[in-house]
């Protein structure tokens, strides 16, 4: 009794406290897609490393540009030092100013570059891959958690109305036992069928707003804020059924975000494989700079004149040449670096082939789930009006004493099967194109965009 009771307190409470702290909103499925895309947290984040690998493949367009640099010091010096002037050995106080022009060009690294900026282009490739398939991930996850909840909305009705109806029975078998038409073991038979239609119906509530809590959870809204569906104008679509299962197979092979992704990073690892090649072979750069300085000392008239003298006159310089490095023996760290490349390269293959199979079966499944769809909810009709008529019967055959309690009480619990399956094939049914595109990857995150 006390957890009955505990129930009770806990679904009455929610619904009243979540009213106080604001106006109740109500979400159509459209809009519910619409919102988790703006707010889910992955999809968002997912969105600021496509940035970061855009960044990357820029840079590595500009690295095949020359580097240019300034640089600049100045520096003063006390004590024994050549005299700027005459260069004999002196006790003075000299202040250096000088600054630099420098450009350098890398011309050969051994086909780093190239293989740099291929590795980075299929990165930000296959980053845009996933920033697309976390996009149909998103309208994925809120689809089945809003089509749970309109599941839960319909068994909260189905078992409210049950209860309702089986207390109506009960109001009328205490007016026969009062009358002695009825035995009083009927009565407490009914009442404690009542009952457990009630806590049915309150877990029901339960699970009600423990699924719309996750849902608001995935949309990123406040918990607080009473929520409530709109059951969708969706019609079901038969034209899945009319296609070949091997022609939805080379569907999703073509069309699945994900399996590019996989693609796109083992090619990238194929890249880096090439790139580090890189440290057995010479790198060849070439260098220019131009530069100048100004030295000061206590002579009022210095040899070289003044600031504007030597800066300009006296002390410019240019340089210019060819670095050549060869390598001879870099302690096997090219080898180790080409070994763990390769080991990376063979396993993003192997991950792309094990995908593949993935995308295979996972159409499969989804394929085989809406042709069972339909055929649930053929049969659930047919059990439903089943049910429906086999109850009425009992009911009227209870009240007129021609059936038992029992045949009643198994007559409803038929009935509520019945309402629950053909409630869950109902759902099921009108978001299954939905879902058969997701694992096809056709699914078209732009329809959501706009209202």
């Amino acid at each position: 009794m006390k957890r009955v009771f505990v129930v009770v307190f806990f679904v009455a409470f929610i619904p009243a406290f979540a009213q106080q702290q604001g106006d109740t909103l109500h979400l159509t499925w459209h809009e519910a897609v619409r919102i988790a895309l703006k707010n889910n947290l992955e999809l968002n984040q997912q969105k600021n490393n496509l940035t970061l690998r855009q960044v990357q493949k820029s840079q590595s367009i500009a690295a095949f540009l020359p580097g240019l640099n300034i640089n600049g010091s100045a520096s003063h010096t006390d004590g024994q030092q050549p005299n700027p002037d005459g260069g004999e050995l002196m006790d003075l106080s000299v202040d250096n100013l000088s600054a630099n022009l420098q450009a350098g060009f890398m011309l050969f690294n051994g086909f780093n570059r190239i293989h740099t900026l291929k590795q980075s282009s299929d990165l930000f490739r296959a980053q845009t891959s996933r920033v697309k398939r976390a996009e149909q991930d998103v309208v994925y996850t809120v689809t089945t958690q809003f089509l749970q909840v309109l599941l839960d909305q319909e068994l909260l009705r189905i078992a409210e109305e049950a209860h309702r109806v089986q207390a109506v029975i009960l109001e009328q078998l205490r007016e026969q036992v009062n009358l002695g038409a009825r035995a009083e073991a009927e009565l407490y038979t009914q009442d404690a069928q009542v009952r457990n239609l009630q806590v049915t119906a309150l877990q029901a509530r339960v699970t009600l707003e423990n699924d719309k809590a996750i849902l608001s959870q995935t949309l990123q809204l406040d918990p607080a804020l009473p929520v409530e569906l709109e059951f969708p104008d969706v019609k079901p679509d038969a034209d899945v059924q009319l296609l070949n299962i091997d022609s939805l197979y080379a569907i999703a092979l073509t069309h699945r975000e994900d399996l590019k992704q996989a693609e796109y990073e083992a090619s990238a690892q194929r890249q880096a494989y090439k790139a580090s090649f890189n440290g057995f072979l010479p790198t060849v750069s070439l260098f220019a700079g131009y530069g100048s300085q100004y030295i000061s000392t206590l002579k009022p008239d210095p040899l070289y004149g003044n600031f504007q003298n030597q800066f300009t006159n006296v002390f410019p310089s240019v340089s210019y040449g060819v670095n050549v490095t060869i390598p001879i023996f870099d302690r096997q760290q090219t080898r180790l670096t080409r070994v763990m490349n390769k080991v990376a390269y063979d396993n993003a293959v192997l991950e792309r082939d094990n995908l593949a199979k993935s995308v295979k079966i996972d159409v499969r499944q989804m394929y085989n789930n809406y042709l069972t769809a339909l055929e649930s909810y053929d049969a659930s009709q047919v059990q439903y009006r089943a049910g429906e008529l086999a109850l009425r019967t009992q009911q009227e055959g209870f009240v007129l004493g021609a059936s038992s309690q029992v045949e009643l009480a198994q007559a409803n619990q038929t009935f509520v099967q019945a309402a629950a399956s053909r409630a869950q094939a109902e759902v099921t049914l009108i978001f299954q194109k939905m879902l058969m595109e997701y694992a096809l990857g056709t699914l078209k995150v732009d329809d959501f965009s706009n209202p």
